[in-house]
């Protein structure tokens, strides 16, 4: 077989193989809304997806990966959305909850779907979709990071700590508002954002006497 003969049937066993994901995300999702995380099953989505229990089982590991497939897909485009184009001038506390809108407005459209993922989040590090689980949510530190340092930069903020560690802080409130904010029964998303500002806020203003954290 030459190569030229060869391209065709790979793009065709490539367009199968995403064919297949894309059913197996579809029916996942649909029946973890309609039965709920726990008692949807693996061969109930299979059926679903018109697929056999083997083949789902070579995407996912387990039915917790089948949660991340769904989200991985989502990710990506969600932060090359909310990181493109943020005004360099907005101060750094306005420029964060523009970022974090992306995700809240996101899980506002299916809060059932954001509380199991941040339920079955705990210690996921093993399975074949963790690392890229894993992967984008660094993605996002990598951005706050890059926009912490150019305030610094900039006079804007002053802190002993390195940028890392300010970015990790940041997420880390963000990860603890959104999931307290998800525990509404129809979260709104502007008006999780506008506590997350608030929380931020002390953040950087810090808690030492005569400053003003309202």
């Amino acid at each position: 077989m030459t190569e030229d003969t060869a391209k065709p049937e790979l793009g065709l066993r490539e367009r199968n193989k995403r064919d297949k994901a894309r059913r197996i995300r579809e029916a996942a999702r649909e029946l973890f809304l309609e039965k709920g995380f726990d008692a949807a099953t693996t061969r109930q989505i299979a059926q679903r997806a018109d697929v056999g229990l083997g083949t789902l089982f070579s995407y996912v590991s387990d039915k917790r990966d089948l949660l991340f497939l769904i989200y991985n897909e989502d990710q990506p485009k969600l932060t090359k959305a909310a990181f493109e184009d943020v005004p360099p001038d907005m101060p750094l506390l306005d420029q964060l909850v523009g970022i974090f809108g992306f995700y809240y407005r996101f899980f506002a459209q299916q809060p059932e779907l954001g509380r199991f993922l941040l339920r079955e989040l705990t210690f996921y590090v093993d399975g074949d979709q963790a690392a890229r689980f894993q992967s984008g949510r660094r993605e996002i530190v990598d951005g706050i990071e890059a926009l912490v340092f150019r305030s610094r930069e900039r006079g804007i903020i002053n802190t002993a700590e390195d940028s890392r560690m300010v970015a990790r802080i940041i997420f880390a409130v963000y990860q603890a508002e959104i999931r307290r904010w998800l525990q509404g029964n129809e979260p709104e998303a502007e008006a999780g954002l506008e506590t997350l500002r608030r929380v931020l806020g002390m953040v950087f203003t810090g808690l030492a006497p005569g400053k003003n954290v309202a």
